[in-house]
C-alpha cells in the first residue's frame, strides 16, 4: 500500500524528472560535440525536441493534480468557499472533458501514424511514438481531473487551495 501512495504522489514527478535529465544531458553532449569535438551530432536536437513534447503533456497531469493548471485568481478573492466549490466543480468537469476529447481524437491520430509507419527524419524512430505523448498525457491528466474531483466531493478539497479562511488562499508552498 506505501507503494501505491508513493507513486500516486510522485509518479509524475519521477517521469519528469527522468526525461528532463535525458535532455539536459542529450543537450550537453551536443554542446560539447558541437564546439569542442567539431562535429555536431545529427540526432540531439530532434531527440530532444520529442522528449520535450512528453515533457509537456506529462506535465499538464502533475498540474491538474497539484492545482497549478492556469486559473483566473480572482474568484477566490471574491468568492465565499461555497461559491468557489462550486466553480471548482465546474472547472474540473470542463478539464475533464477536454482531457477525454484530447485522449478520444489523439488516440485514432495516433493509430494511423503507427498503421503509416512514419518515421523521424534524424533518428528513424517511428512517430506514433512522439504521437503517444497526447493520448498518455491527456490520459493521466483526465485521471487526474477525475481523483480531484472525487476529493472536492468527498472532502471539500480543492487542489492548490486552502478552504479553511474565510477566503481561499492559493498555497506558494507546493
Amino acid at each position: 500500500m506505501r507503494l501505491l501512495r508513493a507513486l500516486e504522489a510522485h509518479f509524475e514527478r519521477a517521469i519528469l524528472a527522468i526525461i528532463l535529465f535525458a535532455l539536459v544531458a542529450i543537450l550537453a553532449a551536443q554542446v560539447v560535440f558541437r564546439y569542442i569535438v567539431g562535429s555536431p551530432l545529427v540526432w540531439s536536437e530532434e531527440l530532444a525536441r520529442y522528449l520535450l513534447v512528453w515533457c509537456t503533456f506529462i506535465g499538464v497531469s502533475l498540474a491538474v493534480r497539484e492545482g497549478r493548471n492556469i486559473s483566473v485568481d480572482l474568484l477566490p478573492v471574491l468568492c465565499g468557499t461555497r461559491w468557489l466549490r462550486a466553480f471548482a466543480v465546474l472547472a474540473l468537469l470542463g478539464s475533464g472533458l477536454f482531457f477525454a476529447l484530447m485522449v478520444w481524437y489523439s488516440v485514432p491520430l495516433t493509430q494511423r501514424v503507427a498503421k503509416i509507419g512514419q518515421a523521424s527524419p534524424g533518428l528513424g524512430i517511428q512517430m506514433w511514438l512522439v504521437y503517444l505523448a497526447v493520448p498518455v498525457g491527456m490520459g493521466m491528466a483526465l485521471l487526474r481531473a477525475l481523483q480531484a474531483l472525487w476529493l472536492l466531493v468527498r472532502d471539500g478539497a480543492v487542489p492548490g487551495l486552502d478552504l479553511t479562511d474565510e477566503h481561499a488562499v492559493i498555497h506558494e508552498d507546493v
